[in-house]
């Protein structure tokens, strides 16, 4: 993985036709609040690498996530939790209305950093062999040929539950903390989605309440080879 993310600036000056005529397979995981994205992106990685070697080829598969931000952040020469702290602002609202009536600045590096990580989903796609869990995935590769978007849902209760266990906190104070997050989730995921767009940026969403990790994982693996990803 830390290879991958490493050839990322040399890379990023070969020319876009060429990108273009080799984008994919990827695959992007968006996920609700309590939902187990990272562990279907890790078991579902580990099914994709096991076919392809059963196929005679080398394992290709990786998953990343918050190297996402990592890579954003060696790019803008910035600390990676100042990125951070901009993706959460940005899905809040809250701090964005607060700072643009004092400085222009405050748009122009947030504007870089929405850019820079579109960038790296963007080249990662490029790459190919990737799942990519959050970070607007979904919506910023929704239109690469070999693709596959995945969204993971379950009711607020579940979902609440989850929270409430993962964090030892009550159940009240993690049905608050779900529904902000998930609200958070939504205002990031827009940033890229294009305006006054009518596309349904995901091909299969999975009820994580009903299913097993293993059955998403499984139905996800069919998914991919009927679209020919693998």
């Amino acid at each position: 993985m830390e290879s991958l993310l490493l050839k990322y600036m040399g890379d990023r000056l070969e020319s876009s036709s060429t990108r273009h005529a080799r984008q994919g397979p990827i695959i992007t995981i968006s996920r609700e609040c309590g939902c187990p994205g990272n562990d279907i992106a890790e078991m579902l990685m580990n099914k994709l690498n096991r076919k392809m070697v059963k196929d005679g080829h080398a394992p290709k598969w990786k998953w990343v996530n918050k190297e996402i931000l990592l890579k954003a952040s060696e790019e803008l020469k910035m600390n990676p939790r100042d990125v951070e702290t901009y993706v959460k602002a940005t899905q809040s609202g809250v701090l964005q209305d607060l700072v643009a009536s004092f400085t222009e600045t405050y748009h122009v590096r947030n504007a870089n950093i929405k850019k820079v990580i579109q960038d790296v989903v963007q080249h990662l796609a490029s790459e190919g062999h990737v799942i990519v869990v959050g970070r607007g995935g979904g919506a910023i590769a929704w239109n690469i040929p070999k693709s596959l978007h995945l969204y993971l849902e379950a009711p607020l209760s579940w979902k609440s539950n989850v929270v409430s266990t993962q964090k030892g906190i009550p159940l009240a104070e993690a049905r608050k903390y779900v529904l902000e997050r998930d609200l958070q989730r939504s205002k990031f995921r827009d940033n890229y989605r294009a305006k006054f767009s009518d596309e349904i940026y995901y091909d299969g969403r999975f009820n994580c309440k009903s299913l097993t990790n293993e059955q998403i994982c499984e139905l996800a693996f069919h998914a991919a080879e009927l679209k020919k990803l693998i």
